[in-house]
């Protein structure tokens, strides 16, 4: 008698459990796929572009003549003096050390920057799926350290398409 109870309750708990599970609706986003295709990403490049462009090319300048100046110390090494090879050899270290502190300062506000863009584009996004998941009625969107979903799960595209409505909108203004 007792085994026929347990094995009663058993049964019936696992029929509720599928019952709980047929509402469950699950979806998957692919981050990667998102920061990769989304015209925001472009616009976040081509502004990163447009801000810190004239630094680069400032420092690829300051570069060239580096490799001038020592180029022309290693032709004519034989015939300048010991004094003129230590000023010049002085001036190219000064240079090289001026070069890696402005590389260095502007690989920091890049990054800054960067960060701080890509942090409002994860909110965005974030805003998007939660609009999916609200309107659609899904229990779970799972986006990160997915090893295999069904296609069929993946909203991707969804968040994708907002994005780009959302991009194309706030370009018209």
């Amino acid at each position: 008698m007792k085994k026929l109870v347990l094995g009663l309750i058993l049964v019936s708990g696992l029929m509720s459990a599928n019952v709980f599970a047929a509402d469950v609706k699950i979806g998957v986003v692919s981050v990667e796929r998102i920061l990769t295709e989304a015209p925001q990403v472009d616009a976040v490049n081509t502004s990163m572009l447009e801000r810190f462009g004239p630094q680069r090319d400032e420092l690829q300048k300051a570069e060239k003549e580096i490799t001038e100046m020592q180029e022309n110390y290693k032709r004519n090494e034989l015939v300048m003096t010991e004094d003129k090879l230590n000023e010049l050899k002085k001036e190219i270290i000064m240079k090289i050390q001026r070069l890696k502190q402005k590389e260095a300062q502007m690989t920091q506000e890049v990054s800054l920057v960067r960060n701080q863009e890509l942090a409002v584009l994860q909110q965005q996004v974030r805003g998007i799926i939660d609009d999916i998941a609200k309107k659609d009625k899904y229990s779970l969107i799972l986006s990160e350290g997915v090893a295999f979903s069904d296609p069929k799960l993946d909203i991707t595209d969804k968040v994708l398409d907002k994005m780009r409505a959302a991009f194309n909108k706030k370009k018209k203004k």
